[in-house]
């Protein structure tokens, strides 16, 4: 298990802490816990500091859930992401921009045992400086993380 992705830590006590507000939807205190979690990288160390391992986290953890849920790819195979769009389009995670897309990919890496493609990914997102995007990440992170929790496994797709 990845080092970032300790449940003692500061940042899997805050993942767990985010993940309870989405659960509960309470999104007014969701919020305001991300505001200090979301800035770009700087000289304030305290919180924003947190958001890199407060992602890894989530990526660990949504890897984990995948394969508790579905057990690990064949030889062979391979863990695909599709996104769905409200215009009917579906996306594979290589479609999706390189920015907004980084969670989606680090999850697919870590499935694939590639350390260090997912490494790469969650590198990017932790320097990424528009607060939107970081945001954005960590709340499509926590999203799909509660989903999958929350998800019946009949609900999954058989395997071919």
């Amino acid at each position: 298990m990845p080092a970032y992705h300790s449940r003692s830590a500061p940042e899997g006590r805050l993942a767990g802490y985010l993940l309870t507000l989405v659960g509960e939807r309470d999104f007014a205190t969701l919020s305001a816990e991300l505001i200090p979690l979301i800035r770009p990288p700087g000289p304030d160390p305290v919180r924003g500091a947190l958001y890199g391992g407060v992602l890894g986290w989530l990526v660990a953890a949504l890897a984990e859930v995948v394969v508790a849920r579905l057990g690990d790819a064949d030889h062979g195979e391979s863990f695909v992401l599709e996104v769905h769009t409200t215009a009917g389009r579906t996306l594979g995670a290589e479609d999706l921009p390189a920015r907004e897309g980084r969670f989606g990919r680090a999850v697919l890496a870590l499935l694939a045992g590639d350390r260090a493609a997912a490494r790469t990914e969650l590198c990017d997102a932790e320097t990424e400086p528009d607060p939107t995007v970081r945001a954005t990440t960590l709340v499509e992170a926590l999203i799909w993380l509660d989903a999958l929790l929350g998800a019946d496994t009949t609900d999954f797709p058989d395997t071919p």
